[in-house]
């Protein structure tokens, strides 16, 4: 199985695992390492150089929308931010990659 792949099955799981468990039930800590994990794997395998400013504009705008919608809706408010917990890892990952990028291409 190729890296690509990996980090798209990671993406599947990590998304069902946080809607999951943000809908039935409570996310405990190894819940949301688990979605860490998952996020940053996907942060390192599945976003490309290209792919990278189109990721960090989304989770910014998903993590901050987000907040407001978990007022708005609380019933999906543990949901939302079980999926935040499983995005920002990933956007860090991915934010020190195009930052270490634009520093060595000076």
């Amino acid at each position: 199985m190729d890296l690509q792949k990996i980090g798209s099955l990671a993406f599947i799981v990590g998304l069902v695992i946080a809607v999951a468990f943000g809908l039935f039930m409570e996310a405990g800590g190894t819940t949301i390492w688990i979605l860490a994990f998952l996020g940053l794997v996907v942060g390192l395998l599945n976003v490309t150089h290209g792919e990278a400013h189109g990721y960090l504009v989304a989770s910014i705008a998903f993590m901050l929308s987000a907040n407001s919608l978990t007022m708005l809706l609380p019933m999906i408010g543990n949901a939302l931010k079980n999926v935040v917990t499983f995005v920002a890892p990933g956007a860090a990952i991915v934010a020190i990659r195009a930052l270490y990028d634009i520093a060595k291409s000076k």
